[in-house]
């Protein structure tokens, strides 16, 4: 089994991306024997139920719409010249992350998403089949929180397309970033603080 590579170990080697490829129309081109982590779990397990467990047989088939997501702010925007309509929302148990889904030219198919922030750099990954990494979503977040980059498919790396997605009705999932020095800016759930206290020592 190939080693599972995270989201955040991804942010913690943030390189820019290759220029756009040109000519490139599609969003996925698919491929045998790709594999990948998808930071979703639940959808990990569950696309490897439909498949018996095995990760190299080619997708299972387009993802519908999870009711779960319905309900999530909405960003738009587009990869390449295709437009984007995406539902994401914060995850729960996850610091400056995000999760949900997306839909391209007006596919009636999602894919998933998954994703984090780190110092206005800001990586997502993706999965057409809800098993495997099929895009990678890797940017910068402006002051109103758009987020511009590149997208690359995940099973044909040469195909490398610009995005840029921005919230649709004023809800901000993805933060600005606050380069402002001291700032404090924090956009999930503080830690959990300590129980333990040290007294001064006399």
């Amino acid at each position: 089994m190939p080693s599972r590579l995270t989201v955040a170990t991804a942010l913690a080697v943030f390189v820019p991306l290759a220029a756009l490829a040109a000519g490139s129309e599609s969003l996925s081109t698919g491929g045998q024997g790709a594999q990948g982590a998808l930071g979703i779990n639940d959808a990990v397990r569950a696309g490897e139920a439909r498949r018996g467990a095995s990760l190299s047989t080619g997708p299972a088939g387009p993802l519908a719409p999870r009711a779960e997501y319905a309900r999530l702010p909405v960003y738009v925007g587009n990869v390449g010249d295709k437009p984007v309509r995406m539902r994401i929302g914060p995850k729960t148990d996850t610091r400056d992350s995000l999760q949900g889904e997306y839909s391209a030219g007006g596919a009636k198919d999602v894919r998933l998403l998954s994703g984090e922030w780190s110092d206005g750099t800001f990586l997502m990954e993706e999965s057409d089949d809800g098993t495997r990494v099929s895009g990678n979503w890797e940017g910068r977040i402006d002051q109103n929180g758009w987020v511009r980059g590149n997208w690359t498919d995940a099973f044909n790396p040469a195909i490398v397309l610009p995005f840029l997605i921005r919230p649709l009705g004023g809800y901000l999932v993805i933060p600005p970033f606050d380069m402002r020095p001291g700032s404090g800016v924090t956009y999930a759930p503080p830690p959990p603080k300590s129980s333990i206290t040290i007294g001064n020592p006399r």
